[in-house]
């Protein structure tokens, strides 16, 4: 399994928010680090790939993938001024990929394993 950690260090706020980590209603654990810093997205619709590296580079927050899962997954546009752990969730609601662990300075995504190939 190929794991990618994308990131990168941009001087921003931090914030302490709670917001959805998957394609539910599940709410997001309450941390402070990297990915609870506040960054302005404005992010089209493209590939999670782009999506992740693109969001990382915002706040230094990394994101574990298998990119042979989940690279070619179309999500959602981003837009506003929000965390990476909001921005993920949103870019990634309604499509099959999950946020299944959260750490202060990082973030796991994953398809669910019935859907894994």
């Amino acid at each position: 399994m190929r794991n990618l950690w994308l990131g990168c260090m941009v001087c921003a706020l931090l914030s302490g928010c709670a917001v959805s980590h998957s394609a539910s209603d599940t709410q997001a654990p309450k941390v402070s680090g990297a990915c609870d810093r506040v960054a302005q997205y404005h992010l089209s619709s493209s590939r999670f790939d782009e999506t992740a590296q693109q969001l990382t580079h915002a706040t230094g927050c990394f994101i574990q993938t298998d990119l042979s899962q989940t690279a070619a997954i179309t999500v959602n546009p981003v837009k506003g001024r929000m965390s990476i752990r909001e921005a993920l969730a949103r870019a990634i609601q309604n499509t099959p990929l999950n946020i299944v662990e959260q750490k202060p300075n990082s973030i796991v995504v994953a398809l669910p394993k019935a859907a894994k190939k």
